[in-house]
């Protein structure tokens, strides 16, 4: 088993938003063997000299769609899945090359895409997915045209776009052990409207009895369910059916907030409504929906202040698709504009994020017994959260499950 020694790091606790100096970090294997001063490793250990960098956890991002090759849904699920699995290969390397080592995809990628990142086939973050999104007919994740009947290929189960139809508890029942079958580390329901469906972004889908379908089912094989949701009746639904995470959330009000607070966790995706409005013209975005989406923004931005102090635990995620994933950096930005610390953030980044994950102490921190994925960065994140910019220009080492995958720094 391969060991590797980090001397003189800069640890980045980010549970408590500091550092300690002078530290030493054994890794043996995939995991963390210890953290200390003046370690010692064994002879043939690979030895990294951090000389006083910031060593942290990696990140994580909690909501991605790594198989989202274009923006273009109908189009999506029309694409080769060649095609389409060649630019998820892209879109998580990229991921990686930004500085997040775990990442959990929030339609769209099975256990296959999991299992090739986990034998490192091509350079990509841990792979947690969702199959695809379980969506109501008519309702926003129906992606079809009018006369058809499935998206895309019905031989390949669609698996080339981000979400099926059901409908009723037998046919949710059954979709929920098809996904897990497939290798869903968790699933995901459109319980709402959104900006790309037919119906308002507030309208709820799925009914009371068919989300606690969902969730008994899942629950039943080890997993939990993450809902899309914008407006308050959708998301007190969901969380009232037992979902474990609100993704969006943007329109959430302080009594529905302080209700969840102690239900469930809310993942802001801030930075794909500014992308979207930016390539509104490359999309052809009616200007109602364009002005529908400044709206998300601006309500989704103030609600994150108000969602802390109504004790929300609140993760972080991007949403990103496409010609738009290339800004994922910009949810730190644009959670700063927020009125959220940089400590904050990085929390939500790292050790929430790992809560989400049901990866409590083996994620988002570094001590024994942890999983070594970890970053050597120049420059301080709790001053500047600019350092993760430029594709992760100022990460000097990263590294997955204790495997580097890129290695700048200085020769001594």
């Amino acid at each position: 088993m391969s060991e590797i020694l980090i001397r003189n790091a800069r640890l980045l606790d980010t549970l408590e938003g500091k550092f300690t100096s002078g530290v030493d970090i054994r890794i043996n294997g995939e995991v963390i063997a210890e953290v200390g001063s003046g370690l010692k490793a064994s002879s043939g250990a690979t030895e990294y000299d951090a000389n006083g960098r910031v060593v942290m956890p990696g990140l994580i991002d909690a909501h991605v769609h790594s198989m989202a090759a274009v923006n273009d849904h109908m189009l999506l699920a029309c694409l080769s899945p060649y095609l389409v699995a060649a630019h998820a290969k892209e879109n998580l390397g990229a991921m990686l090359r930004r500085g997040f080592t775990s990442v959990r995809d929030a339609g769209g990628a099975e256990g296959g895409l999991a299992e090739a990142s986990r034998l490192r086939l091509f350079e990509s973050p841990r792979l947690f997915v969702a199959g695809l999104a379980l969506a109501v007919t008519a309702g926003q994740g129906d992606f079809r045209r009018r006369p058809e009947h499935t998206m895309g290929c019905p031989m390949c189960r669609s698996t080339r776009t981000i979400s099926r139809t059901v409908d009723g508890c037998d046919e949710i029942r059954k979709a929920v052990r098809e996904e897990i079958m497939s290798g869903a580390s968790q699933i995901k329901v459109m319980a709402s409207g959104g900006n790309s469906g037919n119906f308002h972004i507030e309208t709820p889908h799925f009914t009371e009895e068919e989300l606690r379908t969902m969730v008994t089912e899942a629950r039943s094989f080890g997993k939990y369910v993450m809902a899309h949701a914008y407006g308050v009746t959708a998301i007190r639904r969901a969380v009232d059916a037992g979902v474990r995470t609100i993704e969006h959330g943007n329109l959430i009000d302080e009594d529905t907030a302080k209700y969840i607070a102690d239900k469930a966790y809310v993942v802001p995706t801030l930075t794909t409504y500014e992308a979207g409005i930016k390539h509104a013209p490359d999309f052809g975005t009616k200007p109602h929906i364009v002005e529908q989406i400044k709206d998300v923004l601006e309500r989704g931005t103030t609600a994150l202040r108000m969602m802390r102090n109504s004790g929300v635990k609140l993760g972080f995620g991007t949403d990103l698709e496409g010609i738009c994933n290339p800004y994922q950096l910009r949810e730190f930005a644009l959670r700063t504009r927020g009125g959220e610390t940089t400590a904050e953030i990085l929390h939500s980044a790292t050790i929430v994020n790992a809560e989400i994950l049901q990866m409590e102490g083996k994620l988002g921190v570094l001590k024994p017994g942890a999983f070594a994925d970890l970053l050597i960065l120049d420059g301080n994140p709790l001053e500047d959260l600019d350092v993760f910019q430029e594709d992760g220009r100022n990460i000097r080492l990263t590294m997955v499950n204790g495997h580097v995958y890129k290695d700048a720094l200085p020769v001594q």
